[in-house]
């Protein structure tokens, strides 16, 4: 057994491993802490399923943002039992050569030590999604967990997994309604999960990116309201939504407010420099894209001592995302053609796993245009896997269910994966982060919605916006809370605003309400607002907001086709098939024309590996 372990935090003793913090019911455990909860549970030799079932009943115990390892040895034989916590915060990759295990929180390291090739069908998903699906990776016999599993592997290459902490939101929406009402148990939900995050957070300071939306607005103002001195902190091109909705939420709350600017020709030095190159191989595990959009930013931020460094750092994600993918269901397969799938993205659908199926390959499959049928049907087994774990097709029989099944898959494909994914930004900062909006009691309250609140994230947007209001002391919001501060009132509309309802006269009036001087610093010099066209406009080169297409040399784009945005070419890039600073390196007879009409001219299919043999 080789266990290699990379990241920060990790406390090794007797036999186990751990990282992070974790609540053992009003107990707030650090690393060693939760070492000895599972140092506490004793293998039985000749039962894995047992020492899973134990392992796993003590993970249940625990709730907060960690990864254990609990090593066997019984003579010759060893084996690793790896726990995730319910958001995948520290994920773990595994696998066996010549029957020796290795684990690591790097799966380039169990890449090497397997010498593992590439797999095709894994790949072809990476390439379409920025992410593996399964708890398989881009390379062969490379494995990863999975949030809120346990998993064993032993010398032999047996894998046991249990899935200890699953996630099936809303069940019948005709169920009998719980005694409070959902407004109040989705905040009760969110009590919870803040009195964690402050007992974390001490009396440091709270540093949150601060976006345009409705998930970062709400964490800055659960803790302004607590009484927290916290910091915010946009990056981009100023004149950006999420630039201008940050200032304004910032400034609304009296907290302090960090802007970090981005153009083309820093973007270069930054993914190209030798930090860039570091970073985005100690974060590519084989299983999601690597985080580039905040990396500049908290790098810039800790290293010119523009936060405290023992602040504890808050993102915004959530897992009430998937709510704002969440498809319209159709009454009754009949209604609606009686095919079992959908026939346009944006109509509705019927609630079956066909259907399911159908929906999240075309709306998640997407980076490029593609075409295979070996992998079309490989694919759909794994989309199946992940929307129904162990359960019956059958369980999909109304639109509650089917609704219930394709969070699920949000919940352990893409956001666990791949969102969840960015705290290695913040790890190669050197800095803690807590993620409030996954604390299981937040997670819970919201599991416990019906699917019309939490389609579109309404329920919580709500929420968003009405804790918004009570930070800034408008009053009688929340019938529980105080009379506030004095801060201005706010009405309901303007809270509402987010980056995507920001109106372009806001961002001219932005230059005048928050300090013009500052506004012309940002701009270098110019005084005209940018991003005052459509988000359609955003892919072409040199318009994004962030600037960050300039890490892609000119000459790579002039043999490339046009594509859709910047993360169809990363994923080529990270998974070895071109060099962004080469344009050598790009195989053009990869990119397929398509016959189109003029709306879709210069559009292209993606060979996929599967139809070149992995070449």
């Amino acid at each position: 057994m080789h266990v290699d372990l990379r990241g920060p935090g990790w406390v090794r003793r007797d036999g186990v491993a751990a990282r992070g913090r974790a609540f053992d019911g009003d107990d707030l455990l650090d690393a060693d802490g939760i070492v000895e909860r599972f140092a506490a549970v004793e293998p039985t030799e000749a039962d894995a399923t047992a020492t899973v079932a134990a392992v796993a009943a003590v993970a249940r115990e625990l709730e907060g943002f960690y990864a254990a390892i609990v090593e066997e040895r019984a003579g010759s034989s060893t084996a690793a039992v790896l726990v995730a916590d319910g958001a995948r915060s520290v994920p773990l990759y595994y696998g066996v050569r010549d029957g020796s295990p290795t684990v690591s929180d790097r799966g380039r390291v169990v890449r090497d030590a397997l010498d593992a090739p590439t797999d095709p069908v894994t790949e072809s998903e990476f390439l379409l999604t920025r992410y593996v699906s399964g708890p398989e990776t881009i390379w062969e016999g490379v494995r990863s967990t999975r949030a809120g599993d346990v998993v064993r592997v032993d010398d032999g290459g047996t894998v046991e997994s249990h899935t200890y902490r699953d996630h099936w939101p809303g069940g019948s929406d005709a169920s009998p309604v719980p005694s409070s009402s959902p407004y109040r148990r989705l905040g009760a939900g969110l009590e919870r999960a803040f009195d964690r995050a402050a007992r974390v957070a001490g009396d440091r300071p709270i540093v949150v990116p601060l976006s345009g939306g409705y998930d970062s607005r709400l964490v800055a103002s659960e803790f302004v309201a607590r009484g927290h001195d916290v910091i915010g902190f946009t990056f981009g091109r100023s004149g950006h939504p999420d630039v201008e909705v940050s200032r304004e939420v910032a400034a609304r709350l009296g907290i302090e407010w960090r802007f970090v600017p981005y153009d083309a020709g820093t973007w270069h030095e930054w993914y190209g420099g030798p930090a860039g190159g570091a970073y985005r191989r100690a974060a590519f595990g084989g299983d999601a894209l690597p985080f580039l959009a905040e990396w500049p930013a908290v790098r810039t931020l800790v290293a010119e001592g523009r936060v405290p460094r023992n602040a504890l750092w808050c993102p915004g994600h959530t897992v009430a995302t998937p709510g704002e993918r969440l498809p319209r269901f159709a009454k009754s397969g009949a209604e609606s053609g009686g095919s079992g799938t959908a026939d346009a993205r944006d109509g509705p659908i019927p609630p079956t796993v066909d259907a399911l199926v159908d929906y999240v390959r075309r709306t998640h499959y997407a980076l490029w245009e593609w075409d295979d049928d070996r992998f079309r049907a490989a694919v759909d087994g794994r989309i199946r896997r992940g929307l129904l774990g162990d359960r019956d097709p059958d369980t999909i029989d109304d639109a509650a269910s089917a609704a219930a099944a394709y969070e699920r898959w949000e919940w352990r494909a893409r956001m666990t994966t791949f969102t969840n994914g960015d705290r290695r930004a913040y790890e190669d900062a050197g800095v803690e982060t807590w993620l409030p909006l996954w604390d299981p009691a937040y997670v819970r309250a919201y599991a416990s919605l019906p699917r019309r609140l939490r389609a579109d994230k309404r329920l919580h947007a709500r929420l968003a916006v009405d804790r918004y209001r009570t930070a800034l002391g408008s009053g009688d919001v929340d019938p529980h809370a105080g009379s506030g501060d004095a801060r201005p009132p706010i009405g309901p509309d303007r809270a509402g605003v987010t980056d995507r309802t920001l109106a372009p006269i806001d961002r001219h009036l932005a230059l005048l309400c928050h300090t013009p001087v500052r506004q012309f610093t940002e701009r270098d010099g110019r005084w005209d607002p940018p991003f005052l066209a459509p988000r359609s406009s955003w892919g072409a080169r040199g318009s994004h907001p962030l600037a960050w297409d300039a890490i892609v040399a000119p000459g790579v784009h002039e043999r490339l086709p046009p594509v859709r945005n910047l993360y169809a070419l990363r994923t080529l890039a990270a998974a070895g098939r071109i060099d962004l600073d080469d344009p050598a390196s790009v195989p053009t007879e990869r990119f397929v024309p398509l016959d189109r009409d003029a709306d879709g001219a210069g559009a292209v299919r993606l060979r996929l590996p599967t139809e070149t043999d992995g070449a």
